[in-house]
């Protein structure tokens, strides 16, 4: 769908300059591209990940190892993060536990509990590769409701306001995103140990855009897309004193639906899909003293039947097309009477044109 688009436009830009270009002169395809063509290939899971992890961090606000003591109780609930955002995001603990010397409910509520979530994220991202380069960042702010019982389910809705910034160098434009989302979730706590959860999100949003033009003249145009996607993970925690280890197996599938637009240049440009399945494990490992715990993670993530960019016309390089990638995260989690809080940052590696770091700031209450 990517290189039928940008053949496309290609052939439309070279017909309407030709006149205009010295004689054999090629003209690079990405100069005359629309923005998102470019960015979509990369944006969608970067715009998701932060969605879903923050949401999966208050999931086991209620979870702790029943062999822990009342610190480990309270700061034991480790989040088995599914994404970038997700690990950089973790607030694993709910406030009420701090009222429940025995570890046997959950505080006050005598095995029921509701919380109230507010949370900020802040993630860059950098192309650096000529072709495709771009920059800039996507910041989140969610605030969230759930609520649990019997200790074993929890049941939550969340909801959002999105904005992106990207300069976009490969055709000198920019392009700037805002919206709304909507995420329901679920999780059941299969014992004091595992636990399985689902979450789900759909979002409707506004992207204007602007590139250079042969003629001297920016071609600007805006259009409306839809996003959704749903987002599962099997967690595991383990518990020795001070120490505590998670593990996780996560899947998380993404969809961006975009719609078409017609630039103010005359250049028809027809909706799009892009679907990403993504694969996750992750390892994090935490020590806890007093009322905090500093944590350090490292999420490894793998794209299946990965969409691989490829440009048609120009210097013959190509995209490193990575599918596969890591996310390290530290941060520093505080839990009190009726607060909890987490500050964490993040940086991705074993991308060799993708530059990503992310900084998380969560803050939950008891009602």
């Amino acid at each position: 769908m990517v290189k039928k688009t940008l053949s496309r436009i290609l052939g439309c830009a070279l017909l309407s300059y030709g006149s205009t270009a010295l004689a054999f002169t090629l003209i690079p395809q990405e100069l005359v591209t629309p923005s998102t063509t470019i960015t979509n290939v990369f944006t969608l899971q970067a715009q998701v990940q932060p969605i879903a992890g923050t949401i999966r961090a208050q999931i086991f606000g209620l979870r702790r190892p029943g062999s822990s003591k009342q610190v480990t109780q309270v700061g034991g609930m480790m989040l088995a993060a599914n994404d970038r955002s997700g690990s950089a995001s973790d607030v694993n603990y709910l406030a009420a536990a701090a009222n429940d010397p025995s570890g046997a409910g959950s505080g006050s509520g005598g095995g029921n509990a509701q919380s109230l979530w507010i949370s900020s994220t802040t993630d860059s991202l950098e192309n650096t590769f000529s072709r495709t380069a771009f920059y800039g960042a996507t910041q989140n702010v969610i605030v969230g409701y759930d609520f649990t019982r019997s200790d074993k389910y929890v049941f939550g809705i969340s909801g959002g306001y999105e904005a992106s910034n990207f300069v976009t160098k490969f055709n000198s434009g920019n392009e700037k995103t805002g919206g709304y989302n909507l995420n329901p979730y679920f999780a059941w706590l299969l014992s004091d140990r595992w636990s399985l959860d689902l979450i789900g999100g759909y979002g409707k949003f506004s992207t204007n855009q602007s590139r250079a033009a042969l003629t001297g003249v920016p071609v600007d145009s805006d259009f409306s897309s839809k996003r959704s996607f749903a987002s599962t993970n099997l967690s595991n925690i383990s518990a020795w004193g001070n120490w505590k280890l998670t593990s996780s197996l996560g899947y998380l599938w993404s969809k961006r639906d975009q719609d078409a637009y017609t630039e103010n240049g005359g250049f028809a440009v027809p909706e799009s899909k892009r679907i990403s399945r993504q694969w996750n494990l992750l390892e994090e490992v935490a020590y806890g003293r007093g009322n905090s715990e500093t944590f350090f993670g490292a999420l490894y993530e793998g794209i299946r039947n990965y969409q691989k960019l490829e440009l048609t016309a120009g210097a013959g390089e190509q995209p490193a097309n990575d599918p596969t990638s890591a996310l390290l995260t530290a941060g520093w989690r505080y839990f009190g009477k009726g607060l909890t809080a987490s500050f964490v940052f993040s940086g991705r590696v074993g991308q060799e044109q993708v530059k990503e770091h992310g900084f998380s700031m969560v803050l939950r209450a008891d009602i």
